[in-house]
C-alpha cells in the first residue's frame, strides 16, 4: 500500500477534528459547567410546562418564553431560542412579549430576513391598534433602520402610520 505524505496529513487532520468533536459532545454531558446544567434543566421543566396539555395556551407559551428566554441568556444560543419564542408565538399569538422575545433571539442570530417575514405576517394578522401591531410595527422600522440598512423603508412606514392617524 502506497501512501504519501499529503495522505497521511490529511487522515490526521481529519481525526483530530473527529476527537474534537466528540470532545465538545461528551464534556458538557460528562461535567461541564454547573450554570450550563442548571440552565439545561430550567428548560427541560419549562418544556413539560409546555407540554402539559391541561394548561392554558397562555401558560404553556409563557413557558416556551421561559426556556427561550434561558436558551437566549444563558446558553448563549438564539437558534435554538428563536425556536422556543415561534412555538409560543404560534400557540398565543396575542401575547405581545413573544414578539419582543422572538425579534430579540432573531437579531442575535442574525438572521433578519426570517425576522422581516414574521414581522410582516404579524402585522397582517394583528389587529390595527393593537399592542401586538404596535409592537411588530416599531420592531419591523427598527429593522429596516438597523441591521438591514434600509431607511427609506422605515422612512415609508412612519409615513404611512402617520397618514392612518390623520
Amino acid at each position: 500500500m502506497k501512501t504519501d505524505l499529503q495522505s497521511l496529513l490529511m487522515l490526521g487532520a481529519g481525526s483530530a477534528f473527529f476527537i474534537y468533536l466528540l470532545a465538545k459532545m461528551l464534556v458538557p454531558r460528562i461535567g461541564g459547567d454547573e450554570s450550563f446544567r442548571a440552565a439545561h434543566q430550567r428548560i427541560g421543566a419549562a418544556k413539560r410546562k409546555a407540554a402539559d396539555r391541561g394548561a392554558t395556551p397562555a401558560a404553556r407559551a409563557a413557558a416556551l418564553r421561559e426556556a427561550a428566554m434561558i436558551a437566549l441568556q444563558e446558553l448563549k444560543r438564539p437558534e435554538l431560542a428563536a425556536s422556543y419564542a415561534l412555538r409560543a408565538e404560534r400557540l398565543y399569538p396575542a401575547d405581545v412579549e413573544g414578539i419582543g422575545l422572538l425579534s430579540a433571539a432573531l437579531r442575535q442570530g442574525t438572521k433578519y430576513r426570517a425576522l422581516e417575514r414574521i414581522l410582516w405576517r404579524q402585522l397582517a394578522a394583528a389587529a390595527r391598534g393593537s399592542a401586538g401591531y404596535e409592537r411588530s410595527f416599531e420592531e419591523l422600522v427598527g429593522l429596516y433602520d438597523g441591521p438591514l440598512q434600509r431607511p427609506e423603508a422605515a422612512k415609508v412606514l412612519r409615513a404611512l402610520k402617520s397618514a392612518a392617524r390623520a
